[in-house]
């Protein structure tokens, strides 16, 4: 379905900032050297149609990398004050009154779309090392199938459709977690690929500590080349980031991409907070694994287990029924 810039203009108000000019200039640059593409067949499970694919092999040494900005506390991109919410909240109502006032046919194709999601994965490298970023096939197919585990039973489904790999050491060293940062948008406008209903996925060395970063389906419509998550590159199942290195990082923003909220969106014990029914009240994010938390001492111990908090991965193990009711909502309003 899709609807006009105007629709949303006031979800951004304010907006993203200006880029600078000689940060602009930067973050364009290129570095010489040919992509790489491996187009997968839609028909043969993700199993690639090209023999020539140029899969790296880890060596010893890549399990003992020295990560040049070590942060252990999940950091998440995604940032969102309540009055933004409550804006988006209300546009959101309309967008979805309008889907399911469509015909049965057009509501049978979304709930098929959402099953089997075309991934295009973009690999920024500055070599061709793990240390690097450059990650192989396997490890990508493994990523995916990890998350098609964690979204088992929410009637979404992912399916790999391309991998797309780019040498640009400016973009893979030096982006920040922010919607505004001038590497991540020169990248998007660079590399985006499909519409509304194409996850594009961005591997990178975050300069400041983050793991991850997604663009929100309301964005869409307004900003369609910057849509997709960004993830560090090492956070895929059995990567060199520890305590996040079960690929739950990429759930967790595809959770944003799929609109549904931090648990503790809005980081109070009162309000509506991430609009989720059956998620408790929850003030603050969790770090580490505790055994338990509760932040909201009225409403039950805190989503500590929650892909959408901050804990740890080995901790994190589902979405609620509430949290995947509102992902299909956000993602028929928005992108199928």
């Amino acid at each position: 379905m899709k609807l006009s810039a105007l629709t949303f203009l006031l979800l951004v108000a304010g907006g993203v900032a200006a880029i600078p000019v000689e940060d602009a200039s930067e973050a364009a640059e290129t570095e010489s050297g040919l992509d790489e593409v491996t187009t997968f067949d839609a028909d043969a499970g993700g199993v690639s149609v090209d023999s020539a694919d140029d899969i790296y092999t880890p060596d010893a040494t890549d399990g003992t990398l020295v990560i040049e900005y070590e942060n252990d506390s999940r950091a998440c991109g995604n940032t969102l004050t309540q009055s933004e919410v409550a804006t988006i909240e209300s546009q959101f109502s309309t967008a979805l009154s309008t889907f399911n006032a469509q015909s049965a046919a057009t509501l049978a194709a979304a709930a098929v779309t959402r099953a089997s999601i075309p991934v295009v994965w973009h690999v920024i490298y500055t070599t061709k090392t793990v240390a690097g970023g450059y990650i192989s096939d396997s490890v990508i197919k493994k990523s995916i199938s990890a998350m098609n585990t964690h979204f088992k039973g929410s009637g979404f489904g992912f399916k790999l459709k391309q991998i797309k790999r780019k040498k640009n050491t400016n973009w893979f060293k030096k982006m920040k977690g922010a919607a505004n940062d001038s590497y991540m948008l020169a990248m998007k406008n660079a590399l985006h690929t499909g519409g509304a209903s194409t996850l594009n996925v961005y591997t990178v060395n975050f300069a400041d500590g983050t793991l991850g970063y997604a663009a929100f389906p309301w964005d869409y419509y307004i900003y369609p080349k910057r849509d997709g998550v960004v993830i560090q590159y090492n956070t895929y199942p059995g990567g060199s980031k520890k305590n996040y290195n079960q690929g739950k990082t990429l759930t967790h923003e595809v959770g944003h991409w799929l609109g549904v909220y931090h648990v503790f969106q809005g980081n109070s014990c009162s309000g509506k907070g991430d609009y989720v029914d059956d998620t408790p009240e929850q003030s603050t994010a969790t770090f580490g694994c505790p055994a338990s938390k509760n932040s909201c001492s009225q409403s039950g111990n805190d989503s500590i287990h929650n892909y959408m908090d901050y804990s740890y991965d080995k901790c994190m193990t589902g979405f609620t029924k509430g949290q995947k009711t509102r992902a299909t909502q956000m993602s028929n309003a928005y992108r199928f």
